[in-house]
């Protein structure tokens, strides 16, 4: 007998001792004879209530949970269905026991925002959101430790790479401040990819005090809150607007500019060139994108030295940066 056949129709008397058997392996926790019981009627488009809520049991006794969690989400996407809420709670509590708090508070948020939640269901609603905030916050805060360790020994060791990725995890993380990492932005051995994204992770948290920044023997003091960023920073648009002859001509080569521009700054930011230098800093991209194109037009600029000082800035620049992000 073809069960996913939408045409056979189950004699009722069958498929009320099918419910029945279910339902009584599922009182005698025989989670597997129940659910197989369950899945027949489903099978034969029984999709009521109670079946669905028993074969969602099924599952969460049987550690089943991406599945009772896809259930869920198929059973929600319903509004208006009577049993809406009952199956909502049922998705917060297969999140909560999976540890997704974050989607669960994104969701909970959402149903708090209704004006058709139960008020009963407000306050459970509320104290688990509650909840899954201490939670969330208790795995970041071990993470993050865990995560700093390890950043502080892969400076010692001067594996760039994992300076990177344990950086950006924690950035991603939106994990707390430590001052072992700020300090990072004063060492030689951090890379200066690397300081830059911890120099935007604070800038991230709104730092307001002033923080020691090395790069390349240049030292400065700076808040990160009063920095500008890469793409706003005066300096930058500067650049730009003086390559706006290149972008006329060449939207492409304007590009691989712009792209060997922004990749400059972050390697060099925060100590980034005054904006009186926009325009050298143009010549030296326009030298740089002549020369790959085997071109003529070098700068005609009286201060060249300078121009070729930043052009080969720019290629190191480029180099580190692609020494740790891919692209």
């Amino acid at each position: 007998m073809n069960h996913d056949d939408e045409n056979i129709i189950i004699f009722p008397k069958y498929g009320m001792t099918l419910k029945e058997e279910g339902f009584q392996a599922l009182q005698e926790k025989r989670y597997n004879d129940a659910l197989s019981k369950l899945n027949e009627l489903l099978q034969y488009n029984i999709h009521d209530h109670e079946v669905i809520i028993g074969k969602l049991m099924c599952l969460m006794e049987l550690g089943h949970y991406q599945e009772a969690e896809e259930l869920c989400e198929s059973m929600i996407e319903n509004k208006q269905d009577e049993h809406y809420f009952h199956y909502i709670h049922i998705y917060l509590t297969i999140l909560f026991q999976t540890n997704k708090y974050d989607v669960l508070m994104d969701l909970i948020e959402v149903e708090l925002a209704s004006e058709n939640l139960p008020t009963m269901l407000r306050e459970q609603f509320t104290e688990l959101y509650n909840m899954s905030e201490k939670m969330e916050s208790d795995i970041v805060e071990k993470q993050s430790t865990i995560f700093i360790e390890e950043l502080l020994e892969a400076v010692s060791l001067s594996n760039h790479e994992k300076q990177w990725q344990t950086i950006t995890r924690l950035r991603s993380m939106e994990a707390e401040l430590d001052n072992r990492v700020i300090q990072l932005l004063g060492q030689n051995e951090v890379h200066p990819v690397v300081k830059t994204a911890i120099f935007c992770w604070l800038q991230e948290q709104h730092v307001t005090k002033q923080v020691d920044v090395e790069k390349q023997g240049v030292k400065i003091n700076v808040k990160p809150h009063d920095v500008p960023e890469i793409a706003m920073h005066p300096t930058f648009k500067g650049t730009l607007a003086h390559l706006h002859e290149v972008e006329q001509e060449n939207p492409t080569l304007y590009h691989f500019l712009n792209q060997l521009l922004y990749r400059y700054f972050y390697v060099q930011y925060p100590i980034l060139p005054p904006e009186s230098d926009a325009e050298l800093l143009a010549e030296s991209l326009k030298m740089i994108g002549y020369q790959i194109m085997n071109q003529q037009g070098l700068p005609s600029m009286q201060d060249k030295g300078k121009v070729v000082v930043y052009r080969d800035d720019i290629l190191t620049s480029e180099q580190l940066y692609l020494s740790i992000i891919e692209e």
